[in-house]
């Protein structure tokens, strides 16, 4: 009678497994991708915190540009003169966002820009706050001839890129990072504030605004 001679299999099914996991620690294709991947998430959150910074700045500059020419009517007493402006709103369409030859950017809002004129007694009583942005009601007074005069200009510039710039990425998305932001209408704004603080020049011949 003959024996039936069972033939083992050349390789186990555990070891071939072993293999096949070895073979795949050891395959380097798609390398870069993964490995991008990896550092991709913080790289960008950095590149658009970078991008949303200097927007800011930017934004600061020009701001801060146009308040000092339109701090410069006052001083030479040309908004003083104007019959057409007796008001911050009026003074915020004559000399900070006029029909033509405006120096803001395009993209600025001019309807959410808040605007403060008042005198000083004193260059140390000068009022210098930002708060002016949230009160209700807004002061235009130029003063006279020789007079110490404070302005203020504040825009809330809206935040461009709050998801990308590591906010949402902060404790596992429980946390939003508003550092340099303030409360605004119910969302987060760069409160950008412009201020100029100056002594009027000598123009003869101007009638301040009643109650200046």
């Amino acid at each position: 009678m003959g024996h039936l001679i069972e033939s083992w299999p050349e390789t186990l099914p555990c070891e071939r497994v072993s293999r096949s996991v070895r073979a795949f620690l050891r395959d380097e294709n798609a390398a870069t991708a993964v490995e991008f991947a990896l550092v991709s998430v913080p790289f960008l959150g950095l590149l658009f915190a970078i991008f949303e910074t200097a927007f800011v700045f930017f934004t600061t500059q020009s701001v801060e540009a146009a308040t000092a020419e339109a701090a410069r009517k006052i001083m030479t007493g040309q908004a003083q003169s104007n019959s057409a402006v007796s008001s911050a709103e009026q003074f915020k369409s004559a000399y900070l966002c006029p029909t033509t030859g405006r120096i803001l950017p395009g993209y600025i809002d001019c309807n959410t820009i808040v605007v403060d004129v008042r005198k000083a007694a004193t260059w140390s009583s000068a009022t210098l706050s930002s708060n002016f942005f949230t009160e209700t009601t807004h002061q235009y007074c130029t003063g006279n001839t020789s007079e110490i005069v404070v302005l203020r200009v504040g825009y809330p510039m809206p935040v461009y890129l709050s998801v990308l710039a590591m906010n949402s990425i902060a404790l596992g998305g429980t946390t939003t990072v508003t550092s340099g932001q303030t409360n605004v209408g119910g969302s987060m704004k760069h409160l950008i504030v412009a201020t100029s603080v100056f002594r009027n020049e000598p123009f003869p011949g101007v009638t301040p605004l009643t109650g200046c």
